[in-house]
């Protein structure tokens, strides 16, 4: 199913927009779905602009994954808050929707690729410490559960300064 933003005047349609949009934040709002019972969590996410695939990580066990191995279609939403001005009342924005289908991705080599996007997407400080530790522990990939949103279509809306 397709949708479109209804205030054509602040559509964002420009993919590299939406690729610097998703490149520039650190948290997506995954929506999921199963027998009528909806779900919401907001993640950390790794982003690879090439392949359009968003990666996310979580337990190999839980809620996230009961309702995606019944239903793994999902929208997810990435929102760049510009801050709110009390002068002017205003409050400029820039958000995503996003569709797609949620993979589940077991093996350790593609588990520490993604790891190591979502620490460049996370840009903290000691992240080649925090590389290093995750090369020592050889259990941290045992206990991990990659998951992968192939981009299938973005909606972008946005509100601009007042002039």
């Amino acid at each position: 199913m397709s949708y479109h933003v209804r205030r054509k005047d602040r559509e964002i349609t420009d993919q590299s927009e939406h690729d610097r949009i998703i490149a520039k934040n650190k948290y997506a709002t995954l929506a999921l779905c199963h027998d009528n019972e909806p779900y919401i969590v907001t993640l950390t996410y790794g982003y690879d602009a090439a392949a359009r695939t968003l990666y996310f990580h979580c337990s190999r066990e839980g809620l996230k994954l009961d309702f995606i191995r019944k239903n793994p279609n999902t929208c997810l939403t990435i929102i760049e808050d510009n801050g709110f001005d009390s002068k002017t009342c205003n409050h400029p924005y820039k958000s995503l929707v996003i569709r797609g289908s949620v993979e589940l991705i077991d093996d350790s080599e593609s588990a520490d690729r993604t790891i190591r996007l979502m620490i460049d997407q996370l840009e903290f400080d000691g992240k080649e410490k925090e590389l290093g530790k995750l090369n020592a522990d050889n259990n941290f990939y045992r206990e991990l559960q990659i998951l992968k949103i192939k981009i299938v279509e973005i909606t972008g809306k946005e509100k601009v300064k007042n002039p």
